[in-house]
């Protein structure tokens, strides 16, 4: 080896040391800027991907809803539903007990705007009928008549004029029928929450109808607000075992003293009519309730006793008193039940 080469080996030496000393430095300062890109940004790769996931999962919830929820269709009776619509689909809940009592104050129960006008509302019969229904699940009757009185409400039923069709959702059968459990809304201001069968009310069922008055009804008794029955169905009548009931206004009854208000009436039912074994109470003008019983057969009252005339007769017997009973005329003793139902 000459010399120039041996001169040479100790500056390669260097040069590789100094080569080295550069990397490390490098290494050492990208490190430094990748754990501060760290504290900066705390999103991860991993997290993105989490986030990304729940939006498509959100997605994939909106696009199943959009799927399989029907909308609520106007149903004659009597006649199938097109089959495209025969979707089972369970009724949600409404608003529990602490929200309920949590509205803002200056809404109604079910936390709607009661000055807000049908026009103005941006809701469909669909998301009416559910609303309402959650609410009836509940048997929060309170919000149920809250919103039955609200103008998008009363809107719909008035849309309705024929008295075999109404508006329906729940669940169905293949033929798209009413099947199940479902609402319905019918003219008049009237509902019907419960059971179904081959597109009738059939089994446990609950029937409202909301009584509104306008200043240009003067014939009306604006005492009664509210009839409804509560019982068994079928055929789309109430019959078996129920209970017909009146809500009412005692400051809009007649001011005749001896005046009786029919308010609730137990017992067994037959198309509609009295028909068995029956316990009623009515209510005075005065504010006094009374309790009495009879028996009726197919919508006629038996009389009781031979303390009878030629244009009226007793039909049912205090229950507190043996000698006091509620009379009715001769000719009317006939189709007594709860007529708002009967054909």
């Amino acid at each position: 080896m000459d010399d120039k080469k041996r001169d040479m080996i100790p500056i390669a030496a260097i040069a590789v040391f100094l080569v080295i000393i550069i990397i490390l430095c490098v290494a050492r300062l990208s490190g430094r800027k990748n754990k501060e890109a760290e504290n900066e940004s705390p999103v991860t790769q991993e997290s993105i991907e989490m986030l990304n996931s729940s939006e498509m999962e959100q997605e994939t919830e909106s696009e199943t809803a959009t799927e399989t929820e029907p909308a609520a269709s106007l149903q004659t009776k009597g006649e199938e539903a097109e089959p495209e619509s025969a979707v089972e689909n369970e009724l949600p809940s409404g608003k529990s007990k602490t929200e309920t009592k949590n509205d803002v104050a200056g809404k109604t129960i079910s936390g709607n705007d009661p000055f807000a006008a049908a026009s103005g509302v941006n809701k469909t019969n669909e998301e009416m009928l559910l609303e309402m229904a959650g609410y009836w699940e509940e048997d929060n009757l309170e919000a149920v008549e809250d919103l039955a009185h609200l103008a998008w409400f009363m809107k719909m039923s008035a849309s309705i004029i024929d008295e075999n069709t109404f508006y329906y959702y729940g669940e169905r059968n293949s033929s798209g029928q009413p099947e199940g459990t479902g609402i319905a809304c019918y003219a008049d201001n009237t509902y019907y929450y419960g059971q179904w069968s081959g597109g009738k009310r059939e089994g446990q069922g609950e029937w409202i109808r909301y009584y509104v008055y306008y200043d240009d009804d003067v014939t009306s008794d604006r005492a009664y607000t509210m009839h409804m029955y509560i019982g068994e169905w079928a055929n789309d009548m109430p019959n078996g075992d129920g209970q017909e009931h009146y809500e009412l206004d005692m400051s809009q009854a007649a001011k005749n003293e001896n005046e009786r208000y029919l308010q609730n009436v137990i017992g067994t039912f037959q198309d509609g009519l009295y028909s068995g074994e029956m316990y009623l109470t009515t209510l005075n003008v005065d504010g006094n309730q009374e309790e009495w019983n009879g028996f009726a057969e197919e919508g006629i009252w038996s009389p009781y006793g031979a303390a009878t005339n030629k244009k009226e007769i007793p039909i049912c017997q205090d229950v507190d008193d043996d000698n006091n009973y509620l009379w009715i005329t001769v000719k009317s003793n006939k189709d007594r039940g709860i007529s708002e139902l009967m054909p």
